[in-house]
């Protein structure tokens, strides 16, 4: 997602594009996740994208998360009111906004019965983000905790954010808060992304131009991971760990390679517009879930989990079109008043999904 600052400058325009490629992977991951696992809640059956879900699990949101701190370094020490607006405020205002559209779905007889009961909902909500929102929420956390942070050492700071991410694996650390129990899986991973984001770019680069080379490096992590997942050994403390930054790196090293390819663009659209996606997928998804469970139109689950991802991905990009010139676009844009600062107007998201 694009972010209210400058895009990084960085040599060569395609090292830019495999990021937008690998936050379209991310994204469409998340959805499916979501997807897969609200049908086959409804329809009580497992369908052939579970496997894919399972697949993807180790690395799925870690590589989000790295991807996400990738461009840090640019604005790591900008003035604080600055900072703050682009790395708090802009996600604040996305993460409130969508709340409450999506509580007004989920909820809608609570606020009719007792709008009391709602509002406490939001703000239980706002504390304990637990909803499909909560990537939005999280990096807002992330960045100011890079922030202040900025000055430590920065291999000290991976070694603690690992650390607490291998305890919590092991349930030797576990609290009653969400963001706390979240901070602690994924706060190396975002990170990491901000410590090595030259390391990072430089195994893109690598990675196109030996591409056969990739390619058998990629097929043997799949089998690894495929057999790991099957075992469950992901799970397991340190493994899990470790299997997630082997995930982020192959999607890294997956999107640099389809960055060289025209027929993979798509991917990239959706990374460029992956707010618009994260934001909006909710809604469509719930809305055919629904109507396929009831009807069971598609008789297949998988193909049915299949026909509610794409039309939970194609719906938000459609709709964003369709509102980019009207006061709607509010829906994906700052608006004036909810900025800070006094910048121009602000591009979406960068950093998230």
């Amino acid at each position: 997602m694009q972010s209210a600052a400058a895009p990084l400058r960085l040599p060569g325009e395609d090292r830019v594009a495999w990021v937008d490629y690998a936050k379209g992977i991310c994204i469409i991951l998340v959805v499916m996740f979501h997807t897969v696992n609200h049908y086959e809640v409804a329809v009580g059956a497992q369908g052939w994208m579970r496997w894919i879900v399972e697949f993807s699990k180790p690395f799925r949101m870690p590589d989000f998360f790295l991807i996400s701190g990738l461009f840090l370094s640019r604005t790591i020490d900008a003035p604080l009111r600055d900072f703050l607006d682009k790395k708090v405020v802009h996600f604040a205002y996305f993460y409130l906004l969508w709340l409450g559209l999506t509580l007004l779905v989920t909820d809608h007889d609570m606020l009719r019965a007792n709008p009391v009961e709602f509002l406490k909902l939001y703000g239980w909500n706002i504390l304990q983000p637990t909803g499909v929102l909560w990537f939005v929420h999280m990096l807002a956390v992330f960045y100011v905790a890079t922030r202040l942070l900025r000055h430590a050492p920065k291999w000290a700071v991976l070694l603690a954010a690992a650390a607490l991410q291998v305890s919590h694996q092991a349930l030797l650390v576990d609290t009653p808060s969400f963001i706390a129990n979240r901070f602690m899986d994924y706060f190396v991973f975002f990170f990491l992304g901000y410590a090595i984001h030259g390391v990072v770019f430089s195994l893109a680069d690598r990675t196109k131009a030996k591409p056969l080379f990739t390619l058998g490096v990629l097929a043997a992590w799949a089998v690894g991971n495929f057999w790991l997942t099957q075992q469950g050994l992901h799970h397991l403390p340190l493994y899990g760990l470790l299997t997630a930054l082997a995930g982020a790196i192959a999607v890294v090293e997956i999107a640099a390679l389809l960055s060289k390819w025209k027929s993979a663009r798509f991917f990239r659209y959706c990374g460029q517009n992956s707010i618009v996606i994260y934001l909006t997928f909710f809604f469509p998804m719930t809305a055919l879930e629904r109507l396929l469970a009831k009807t069971q139109i598609i008789p297949d689950v998988g193909w049915a989990s299949f026909a509610i991802l794409l039309i939970s991905v194609l719906v938000p990009l459609g709709f964003h079109l369709a509102i980019r010139k009207t006061p709607l676009i509010a829906l994906y844009v700052r608006p004036k008043w909810a900025k800070l600062t006094n910048n121009r107007p602000g591009k979406l998201v960068e950093a998230v999904a």
